[in-house]
């Protein structure tokens, strides 16, 4: 009986339910694609919880399986998720993580209808958890434990979870977020009555009655929080804003409006007097209110008081009696002192304590300089001084600048760092330093226990490693993968470490592939990037997973002793995924004019090629089970070959036993190991007046199951001629020249280059990744295309930051174009690889 009064129930619960309507006509739209909303650090509004409810009104265009609708998940820590899932036919995953385990309820197929307003509450009870579908209980089951997590984000629209698109498509109302369970009479009186806001135990409240329904909404970026507690407010992700989908919509009801509020741009403390120009979609006129801050309104005129500080602006329209009051709406923004806004140069190489130099030889000075608000502000000058002395320095145009000291004698200086903004504002950092002609062995921690997983696949740190000229002969680089708690990713995953360089590149020191589950331990030779591994250094992990990862540390043994050379410098030549056996460019590497510096002694060519891509759909399970031979040209002459195989069992590193399929041989490198560098000594050839280099891929593949090949017939050649995943070869590679003064190359102007000067990691990737734009200013957008040219994504470049998130997880796996835009111009592309 128990069981048919339920299914009774349920039944006229979703019946009734297409006669309900959300509280209000306005509502958010999610297309499906990307759309979603995120709360930064919204786990610590329920943080310690054994109570918590998440609500809000939800309208499902089509059941699509794996919708999140909203949830508490994604990059963070601590034993703490909570969210909503639509599966197949309406069914709906609901799960709350907490201290003691994984505690879930399912509603069954139907739970969910498309085309309707449902009102969905997820409840955690402190001994139970409840789904409650438009106030009924669906149903229940035992939990126990507290919500333990400050750090993950609060979504509605998406649910995140790294290698899933769980994008929810349609339409979200009234969503809230309580550190209490509601109980069914107080989520049925929610129901029936908006919330006020001040609810005890509501911690989060979105109305969604932003902007103009269906209107230009661009210039809105948020989400607000009833409370206006700019802390609280959840930013707007890939929505287009304009129109009927992916924008604010619906109607307003009779008698209601709403006020669009433009983002106020940073001020100075010294701007004039400006308008403010919210409106109201009533038409009626809109005052304003200064909440808080160094500021002062009248009419719809601020005036700066000439104080930096915080100021918000309310803006209110009262109604009359046609309309409504309006839901007011603050916007805040910051007014700032030219004084308090100056250049933070940051002195990256020597650092304070003891510089090693056996003999008194031409230092580098190297600096990192930095300014907040640069739409307002920018570095204007950085300068070095060291005993009353200029140091010449070269501004790479990127925040770095670096230039050449000598030092008069052993014993202490002060270092003088100066920085002036562009109002002539100056800041001076002195830093202290001691030469010593003593030198011993040092070890040093470059990166300690850096964890990256799926949640978050790239992690930059920084360490201080000696600052020395001429005082080490070799570096070992001592790589440890641990697994982190909950076990070891277990697939072979490829994964670098970068470092960057005093000029602000990055450069790949190591690419390492993941062992099966287990925890290994490698060793590599770093010595060849001494220049790098010097003063104040960051170190970049990367690693492209859907699972829980590795920890990585990197040790850094110096052996005291004398170089060959006391000079180095790492140039990047071909650094990029090339595709490997396409018929329509077979060869697709760059040509390198080289002129080396006359100071340079020696040269050599240092290059890492891993092979990946394999099955039915990639001939001879090319690239990553084939045994090839490519060449290195030099004039055009076959100079240098590489056979590019690796015996894997035993493995190189001595990583065995593992799970999986470790012990096959594979091309250029074996899983749970560091894939070694080629080196190929230049020594003989750097007199030449010029040098052009070509990396030559074996001229005997041919993947024929290629879309580029037209005899290719799915079906009958070929299981499918489109699948993107091919053959490809990952490819780091550099000239790196010696000498006993400093020394470099100069790359001829008829150079192809490796795709401008912008980045892309992790790659491989699993979806997630990011595109630093490093020193391109003039950016605007990121387009991304499959193997096939289709457009299949397209991001506005974030002004905030040079590091631009993308977010293709879902996409299938093959090779993706990334292409950086200006309007409407190229200005660079790189390849990416989704597994």
């Amino acid at each position: 009986m128990k069981k048919i009064y339920f299914a009774f129930v349920l039944i006229c619960t979703l019946i009734n339910a297409q006669q309900i309507t959300a509280q209000s006509n306005q509502y958010l739209h999610f297309d499906g694609v990307d759309d979603y909303t995120e709360l930064i650090n919204g786990a610590s509004y329920v943080n310690g919880s054994n109570t918590i409810t998440m609500a809000g009104w939800f309208y499902t265009d089509e059941l699509i399986y794996g919708s999140g609708m909203m949830s508490i998940r994604g990059g963070g820590t601590g034993a703490g998720e909570m969210y909503l899932i639509q599966l197949n036919d309406g069914t709906v995953e609901c799960r709350v993580i907490t201290s003691s385990g994984l505690h879930q309820v399912v509603g069954p197929a139907g739970t969910i209808q498309a085309g309707v307003w449902q009102h969905i509450a997820w409840v955690f009870n402190e001994t139970t958890v409840e789904l409650f579908v438009d106030g009924v209980s669906i149903g229940s089951s035992a939990a126990s434990g507290t919500f333990q997590s400050t750090d993950r984000p609060f979504t509605v629209g998406k649910c995140l979870q790294a290698g899933f698109n769980f994008i929810f498509k349609g339409r979200a109302d009234e969503v809230s977020l309580w550190n209490i369970a509601l109980t069914a009479t107080e989520i049925q009186n929610m129901m029936a009555d908006e919330l006020v806001g001040d609810e005890s135990g509501l911690q989060i409240y979105y109305k969604f009655n932003q902007g103009t329904p269906g209107g230009n909404n661009t210039n809105i970026t948020q989400l607000f929080d009833i409370s206006n507690d700019t802390n609280k407010h959840s930013d707007l992700l890939n929505f287009a804003l304009m129109g009927n989908t992916s924008n604010f919509d619906g109607t307003l009801n009779s008698g209601a409006q709403a006020i669009n509020f433009p983002q106020i741009p940073n001020k100075l403390v010294t701007d004039a007097p400006f308008q403010l120009n919210a409106s109201a979609t009533s038409g009626l006129p809109v005052s304003y209110e200064i909440v808080s801050g160094p500021a002062t309104v009248t009419g719809d005129m601020v005036t700066l008081n000439g104080t930096s500080g915080s100021v918000v602006v309310k803006a209110s329209q009262a109604g009359n009696v046609d309309f409504d009051p309006a839901q007011d709406i603050s916007v805040s923004f910051e007014v700032l002192d030219p004084d308090e806004i100056v250049v933070m140069a940051d002195l990256k190489h020597p650092l304070a304590g003891d510089v090693y130099a056996p003999t008194l030889i031409p230092l580098q000075v190297a600096v990192g300089a930095s300014i907040d608000y640069p739409e307002l502000f920018s570095i204007d000058a950085v300068t070095v001084t060291i005993d009353g002395t200029d140091v010449i320095l070269t501004d790479h145009e990127n925040g770095f600048y670096t230039g050449w000291w000598t030092p008069s004698s052993y014993g202490n200086f002060d270092i003088e760092v100066k920085g002036t903004n562009n109002y002539n504002v100056e800041n001076t950092v002195v830093t202290s330093v001691n030469v010593v002609s003593n030198v011993s062995n040092i070890s040093a921690v470059a990166t300690d226990e850096v964890w990256v997983k799926g949640d978050i696949p790239s992690v930059t740190v920084e360490a201080e490693l000696p600052s020395s000229i001429g005082a080490f002969d070799q570096i070992t680089g001592s790589l440890i993968i641990d697994c982190p708690t909950g076990g070891c990713d277990p697939w072979d995953r490829v994964s670098s470490v970068e470092a960057q360089g005093k000029d602000g590149e990055w450069f790949e020191i190591i690419r390492y592939l993941t062992p099966y589950g287990v925890a290994c331990e490698s060793e590599i030779d770093l010595t060849d990037f001494a220049s790098l591994l010097v003063g104040k250094t960051k170190f970049r992990v990367n690693l492209g997973t859907q699972g829980n990862g590795f920890l990585y540390t990197l040790l850094l043994d110096y052996q005291a002793g004398t170089p060959d050379y006391a000079y180095s410098t790492v140039s990047k030549l071909w650094y990029q995924t090339y595709q490997f056996g396409d018929m329509a460019n077979l060869q697709p590497t760059e040509f390198f004019n080289i002129d080396v510096s006359e100071n340079t002694e020696a040269a050599k060519i240092k290059l890492v090629s891993s092979g990946h891509g394999w099955g039915d759909n990639n001939t001879a399970n090319a690239a990553e089970f084939h045994n090839d031979t490519h060449h290195i040209m030099v004039n055009n002459e076959a100079t240098f070959e590489q056979n590019n195989w690796n015996d894997c069992n035993p493995n190189p590193d001595g990583c065995s036993p593992q799970n999986g399929t470790w012990q096959f041989d594979r091309a250029g490198w074996c899983p749970g190991s560091i894939a070694q560098f080629f080196d190929y000594d230049m020594g003989a050839l750097i007199d030449e007046p010029s040098l052009v280099l070509k990396y030559r891929f074996d001229q005997d593949y041919v993947d024929f199951c290629h879309p580029n090949n037209p005899d290719c017939v799915t079906g009958t050649t070929c299981n499918n001629c489109d699948d993107g995943f091919n053959p490809h070869l990952i490819v780091s590679s550099y000239f790196i020249t010696f000498g006993n003064s400093p020394t470099g190359i100069t790359l001829g102007a008829d150079d192809v280059l490796y795709a401008s000067s912008f980045s892309i990691y992790p790659n491989p990737s699993t979806g997630v990744f990011f595109v630093d734009l490093n020193d391109i200013n003039n950016a605007t957008s990121i387009e991304v295309y499959d193997n096939l040219g289709r457009l299949v994504k397209t991001k506005e470049v974030d002004t905030f930051t040079s590091a631009n998130r993308m977010d293709l997880t879902g996409m299938s796996s093959g090779i993706y174009l990334i292409n950086v835009l200006e309007n409407k111009t190229s200005i660079g592309s790189k390849k990416l690889i989704i597994e």
